[in-house]
């Protein structure tokens, strides 16, 4: 039997990536899973994690430790902790990419640009392996911050199928209106720009758009309440536990990333797992790599940063509506096929070489 403790200080300790790892890893034959997960918000959640780190590390014969998204805010104290043995690390984003390059919060080439960055490089050379969600942010991360291949396993974010299922969509009936959603947190990746410009060219039809996200310390967030479109409805945030409601009502999700930053271009965003699992057809965002989405076959793809193309997109499922059953039955199919959980814990496994 081999041990593995998930280690996770966050504001929000069930996080979708966190929810799906720990999902996968609980279908891995012959695994034995601790948690060292906060349960409080603010400051004391960095004490609580380490104090049960530092119990599960003295009472447990534990052979892996796996340190959660957002684990660079104490990714040292847990390397000290947990010497002599296999340290893995989710690296499914980069602070120093989303500061410089998404954000644009610090200066390229000054003094703290260099330190953030020989700080994250250093995380990543004393973790023993390093995950990450797709194979292009492998690459990335590898010529970045010049990192051995072998040291990074790419395994997808996934949806947590507790919740998100195909059986929701028979449970409840759609809205009159086409119904298009979209959730998240209004980064820039996400393209909230390119959302409401497709909405406003979508302004004569029977086309409604819900955006669910409350992130207040960005510009588009504010975008939304000062365009004041009469077909947008901005809800600040439900629960979790509602969102599969939400997802069967509707009869399009928006996945995308949409906003065409670097970032945007080597993600497969949570939510477009989640509208699959549930054979929603989305709309997605155009990749360099081949993820097996189909235009017109099992979702719908456009050019990222191009409104006028979602508009087209969102305007084609409209007016074809009774093809997007089909369409979210294939994408269920595909995601069975390569991104379910059966299928990530067959790649977690490798982690672990089992």
């Amino acid at each position: 039997m081999t041990s593995v403790c998930y280690i996770l200080s966050y504001h929000d300790p069930n996080y979708n990536r966190t929810r799906t790892l720990i999902s996968a890893l609980r279908q891995i034959e012959n695994i034995e899973l601790y948690e060292a997960r906060n349960s409080s918000k603010g400051l004391g959640r960095y004490f609580e994690t380490l104090w049960k780190l530092i119990v599960i590390r003295i009472s447990k014969k534990t052979d892996f430790y796996l340190l959660g998204f957002r684990g660079y805010e104490i990714f040292w104290p847990v390397r000290i902790l947990t010497l002599g043995k296999t340290l893995i690390y989710d690296q499914m984003m980069s602070p120093y990419d989303s500061l410089l390059n998404e954000r644009n919060l610090i200066k390229k080439g000054g003094l703290i640009e260099k330190l953030i960055y020989l700080y994250e490089r250093s995380i990543l050379c004393f973790a023993d392996i390093v995950l990450t969600d797709t194979d292009i942010h492998k690459r990335y991360f590898q010529e970045l911050f010049d990192i051995e291949p072998n040291k990074i396993l790419a395994v997808p974010i996934g949806a947590d199928e507790e919740f998100f299922h195909i059986d929701h969509v028979k449970s409840y009936e759609k809205s009159s209106i086409f119904e298009v959603l979209f959730y998240g947190t209004f980064l820039p990746l996400h393209g909230i720009n390119v959302i409401l410009g497709a909405a406003s060219r979508l302004r004569e039809y029977r086309i409604h758009f819900t955006l669910i996200g409350r992130n207040k310390s960005n510009r588009y967030y504010r975008t939304i309440d000062e365009t004041a479109q009469d077909n947008v409805t901005h809800i600040e945030w439900i629960e979790f536990e509602d969102l599969p409601k939400l997802i069967a009502q509707a009869d399009l999700g928006l996945g995308g990333p949409f906003g065409s930053t670097g970032q945007a271009h080597r993600v497969l965003t949570g939510k477009t797992f989640q509208f699959l699992a549930m054979a929603k057809p989305v709309i997605v965002g155009e990749f360099a790599d081949d993820y097996g989405f189909k235009n017109k076959v099992n979702c719908l793809v456009v050019p990222q940063g191009d409104e006028q193309a979602l508009a087209q997109a969102i305007y084609w499922a409209f007016l074809h509506k009774a093809q997007l059953d089909q369409i979210g039955q294939e994408g269920y199919e595909l995601f069975e096929t390569r991104y379910s959980t059966e299928k990530n814990s067959k790649k977690l496994s490798k982690a672990f070489d089992l």
